[in-house]
C-alpha cells in the first residue's frame, strides 16, 4: 500500500511529502457508557415484571431495544470509519486517501471542501468533538474523511489551508477581471455579495458572523440576514471566507476614504 500512495501522489505531482496520519485509538469511553445503559435497563425491565409492575417492565423493555440498536448502529459506523480511512497521507500540492485497498488522489488546486464540526461541548478544546470533512478526488468522486482519522483537528486545518494557498489567487484574479465566483447557494463578484437572485454592494454589508456552524450574512439597516445557512452547505468556505473578508475591507476604507 506504501508503494501505492506514494506511485499516486507521484502521477499527480504532488509534491513533497508532509505528513501521515492513520486511524485513531477507539474511544471506550462510549461502549463503556452504552453497557452501562443497557444493564440498567434490562434491571429495570426484570424489577418491573418480578414486582408486578407491568409499566415499569414495559419501560426497562423499549429503553433496551432502543439501546441495543444504537449499540449496534454505533458499532458498524466505527468500523466503517476506521475501514474507510485507513490512512491520509499530506503531500505540498494534496491528499492521498487509502483504504479498503483503494488510493484516492486529491489535489488541493482543483478540490472543494465542505466541513462540518460538531463540538460535543462549549469547550472546544474538548475531546469527542465530531468531524467530517468531504473532499472531491481527481476523478471527481467525493472522498469522506471523519474523526476515525487521529488529530482531526490538525488534518482538517492543514487541507484547508493547503486548499486556501493553491486556490486563493486564482480565485482573486478572476474577481479582479471582473468574474462571478459561485460558492452555492452564494456568489460573490468584486462589487456585490449574493444569493440566488439577490445581492447586495460590498459596502452594505455588516458582517459574516459563524455561531454554532452556522453562517450569517447580516446587511446594515436590516433586520433578516441576507442568507443564514449552515457551513457543512458551503464549498470551499475558506477560500469564500478570505475573499470576502477582503472584499469587505476594500469597501470599507473606500467609504471611509
Amino acid at each position: 500500500m506504501t508503494q501505492a500512495i506514494g506511485e499516486a501522489a507521484e502521477r499527480e505531482q504532488l509534491g513533497r511529502y508532509r505528513r501521515t496520519y492513520r486511524p485513531g485509538p477507539a474511544d471506550v469511553r462510549r461502549p463503556l457508557a452504552e453497557a452501562v445503559v443497557l444493564a440498567a435497563a434490562i434491571m429495570v425491565a426484570a424489577i418491573g415484571f418480578v414486582v408486578g409492575v407491568p409499566a415499569m417492565g414495559v419501560v426497562g423493555v423499549v429503553a433496551l431495544l432502543a439501546g441495543g440498536a444504537w449499540s449496534l448502529w454505533d458499532l458498524s459506523r466505527s468500523g466503517a470509519v476506521h475501514r474507510r480511512e485507513s490512512r491520509l497521507d499530506l503531500y505540498e500540492h494534496g491528499v492521498v486517501a487509502s483504504g479498503e485497498g483503494q488510493v484516492r488522489v486529491v489535489r488541493y488546486d482543483s478540490t472543494t471542501v465542505r466541513r462540518k464540526i460538531v463540538h460535543a461541548t462549549k469547550d472546544a478544546a474538548a475531546d469527542g468533538d465530531s468531524y467530517r470533512y468531504t473532499i472531491v478526488d481527481t476523478d471527481g468522486a467525493p472522498v469522506v474523511l471523519r474523526h476515525g482519522i487521529e488529530c482531526p483537528r490538525q488534518w482538517g486545518v492543514e487541507i484547508e489551508q493547503g486548499i486556501l494557498q493553491a486556490q486563493l489567487p486564482t480565485a482573486q484574479a478572476a474577481l479582479d477581471a471582473g468574474k462571478r465566483l459561485d460558492f452555492a447557494p452564494m456568489w460573490l463578484t468584486a462589487r456585490e455579495l449574493g444569493t440566488g437572485s439577490e445581492s447586495v454592494p460590498w459596502s452594505q454589508i455588516g458582517d459574516l458572523a459563524v455561531v454554532g456552524g452556522w453562517l450569517s450574512v447580516r446587511v446594515r439597516g436590516r433586520a433578516q440576514p441576507l442568507e443564514s445557512l449552515p457551513l457543512c452547505l458551503m464549498p470551499n468556505y475558506v477560500v469564500f471566507r478570505a475573499l470576502a473578508e477582503r472584499l469587505h475591507a476594500t469597501s470599507v476604507s473606500g467609504a471611509a476614504g
